[in-house]
């Protein structure tokens, strides 16, 4: 990743998830950027609960799996009315506990680079990115170590860059990809909440 660059702009560095975001903290470190996490929850299709067919945010942004709902035969109702339960019941009280009820950083007319540790289906990695268009980011860029290729060739048509160590062809998940995968507990979370910002 060209750090320099980033160092240079008003960029700000946005964790995705709980498993990404001791890896997004160090690199706003290391950039000495601002931190801040954009909160998002699954959409499970109503007859297989392991099965993610959308990904909405705390910003009311949704992305849908277009070929499983097709398949499913599932309702646009379903998914808005899941998307609404999902912000309810599990992202604010999530926002409360961890950013205690504070609003999301502004990145109007900011360089932003979201950040996790991995990407699997895309869903988050493009929620994400859709919620970051709404906030009205002036331009954004993606890292992750590790992402099937063909989701990183998504990313890049809808982001300005994509910094992807391993792009794999034949993706197994993110785990399989380290030697050893950082799992990141509650109290390193509640830290790094606490200096979100600050």
């Amino acid at each position: 990743m060209p750090l320099n660059f980033f160092e240079k702009q008003d960029c700000v560095v946005v964790g995705i998830s709980f498993a990404g975001i001791l890896f997004a903290q160090q690199l706003a470190q290391t950039i000495k950027a601002p931190l801040d996490f954009l909160f998002s929850a699954p959409i499970l299709a109503p007859n297989n609960p392991e099965c993610e067919i959308a990904m909405s945010t705390e910003t009311h942004d949704i992305v849908i799996n277009e070929a499983l709902v097709r398949s499913f035969e599932i309702s646009l109702d379903y998914i808005y009315g899941e998307a609404q339960r999902q912000y309810e019941d599990k992202m604010l009280p999530l926002i409360y506990q961890y950013r205690k009820g504070d609003r999301f950083i502004s990145l109007k007319n900011k360089r932003v680079l979201l950040v996790d540790e991995g990407i699997d289906s895309g869903l988050t990695a493009l929620a994400a990115i859709k919620s970051v268009i709404t906030l009205q980011a002036k331009t954004i860029y993606f890292a992750a170590p590790v992402a099937p290729l063909d989701v990183v060739q998504i990313i890049e048509e809808n982001t300005d860059g994509v910094f992807c160590l391993y792009q794999d062809k034949s993706f197994v998940d993110i785990g399989y990809y380290y030697q050893d995968y950082p799992e990141v507990d509650l109290e390193t979370i509640e830290k790094i909440f606490e200096n979100i910002n600050k």
